[in-house]
């Protein structure tokens, strides 16, 4: 976790003390305007109230008060929020019943993760809170043990520092989760956006299924919707991950290997991801790391954890794989694949893929149109293990001779397309599918994708 997350100054207990007296003071103001009034603070244990991480913690909370009265049918007549040095404060009035209020925002308390933190009190308009006793609920229990929570404050069970600790970890595990959920749409995304581009040579496009006969673009879409917990949860991985970045792909294969176990169920049995579970995953679990070093994001670095991640895979280590296609080429004739593709950085993706993506988007053409351009890119320079598997070394060469020849030419977008187009039918009659570039597009999507969002990704501050 970036430090700075955590830096701030001490509340002095005078501070401490005088914004209790000011909040009293600010509640039997708001009182006088009738209706019921809710309270939110955030219970940071330790004289440092005010970080950057409980301030964004304190937000989130505030959302969530809002959301879940807004879900209980109330409106919000009024509200405030309040800064302090022992705190932030959020005041909300509202019509309704005290004791539904209540029974709404304890449920929150409850339910949320983050919940654990947020003192919702609610006010009756006569000045007196309603408990939780009211409604029949158990006091709020110490974070750190079952016990009460105000039992465990009055006799010391648990040193300030322990329960300090523990209130960072739920905070910090909220935002990873919310980091990784955000990789997780733009992974998911990305894998829909290449099976949308069309035309695409020998593939499965918008158009037709290319030089395949066992799946359409439905079944990469049920295939893509089944991914996003995979993708999610290898981020999430990767976000928590406090060693070595070469160490970190043992952790991540029993996730990529559920992930296929799902693909498979999704499809009927039809591969049409491995590849992208195997390089979408450690870019994932990549940009976690991100999260976890604090380190400001850049397309160079995360190539490089990515790499770092993989490299452990040239050697297969001790996990019993599956005899694919392209380990067999590897080890036969030496041509690297996914697994040195993303050892190395992914550097086709970075020299040609995102390039070419840009260029186009540089010079007019849609977004579907730059899509094509990057995989015409692509197919000029990648040895895919696909194209080799199904047409040996002739059948490689075929396809980037044609491809180098589209693209030498700078075409506009109408003639890159109605190049494609005319590739496809060539690649059909030799039954010649790049799948390996096709994967390395949704690596180059994913790409532009992050460079856009990562500080939707990793800075909390946004949370404000």
């Amino acid at each position: 976790m970036n430090p700075r997350w955590l830096e701030g100054p001490e509340a002095s207990l005078q501070q401490v003390l005088d914004g209790r007296e000011e909040r009293a003071a600010l509640q039997r103001e708001w009182l006088k305007k009738g209706g019921v009034l809710l309270c939110l603070t955030l219970n940071m244990p330790g004289p440092v109230k005010r970080f950057p991480l409980a301030d964004a913690a304190f937000e989130e909370g505030r959302r969530l008060a809002e959301q879940w009265l807004q879900g209980g049918g109330y409106t919000l007549l009024e509200q405030q929020r309040v800064e302090r040095p022992g705190g932030q404060e959020w005041y909300a009035r509202l019509a309704g019943d005290p004791l539904e209020v209540k029974a709404c925002v304890a449920a929150l308390e409850e339910q949320e993760p983050l919940g654990r933190l947020l003192d919702l009190d609610v006010l009756q308009p006569d000045g007196s809170k309603v408990g939780r006793e009211q409604l029949g609920l158990p006091p709020r229990t110490c974070l750190l043990c079952p016990r009460p929570a105000a039992e465990c404050a009055r006799s010391r069970a648990h040193g300030i520092e322990a329960a300090r600790q523990k209130a960072i970890s739920i905070m910090e595990e909220h935002f990873r989760h919310q980091m990784a959920r955000r990789v997780a749409a733009q992974a998911q995304r990305a894998l829909l956006h290449e099976v949308a581009c069309t035309p695409k040579p020998g593939l499965v496009d918008g158009a037709n299924s290319g030089a395949h006969r066992d799946m359409d673009r439905f079944t990469f879409l049920d295939s893509a919707a089944a991914l996003g917990s995979y993708f999610e949860q290898a981020a999430f991985v990767g976000g928590g991950w406090q060693g070595r970045a070469e160490e970190l792909l043992p952790h991540l294969r029993p996730l990529g290997l559920q992930a296929e176990r799902q693909m498979a169920e999704a499809t009927g049995g039809v591969n049409t991801h491995k590849g992208a579970i195997f390089s979408m995953g450690i870019l994932c679990a990549a940009l976690g790391l991100f999260f976890a070093s604090g380190e400001p994001f850049s397309l160079a670095g995360w190539m490089d954890k990515a790499g770092r991640i993989a490299r452990r895979a040239l050697g297969d280590f001790d996990l019993p794989l599956d005899e694919t296609a392209g380990r067999i080429l590897r080890r036969q004739q030496g041509i690297p694949g996914v697994r040195g593709e993303a050892a190395a950085g992914f550097p086709s993706v970075t020299q040609w893929g995102l390039p070419a993506l840009q260029d186009c988007l540089a010079r007019g053409f849609s977004w579907n149109g730059a899509c094509c351009g990057a995989l015409c890119a692509l197919l000029t320079q990648v040895e895919d293990t696909n194209l080799l598997h199904r047409g040996g070394t002739d059948g490689l060469a075929f396809a980037r001779e044609q491809a180098a020849a589209l693209w030498a030419s700078r075409p506009g977008e109408e003639a890159l397309l109605e190049g494609l187009a005319q590739l496809d039918q060539q690649f059909c009659l030799r039954d010649l599918s790049p799948g390996g570039c096709a994967d390395l597009l949704a690596v180059t999507l994913l790409a532009h994708f992050s460079i856009r969002h990562a500080s939707s990704f990793f800075d909390i501050s946004l949370s404000l």
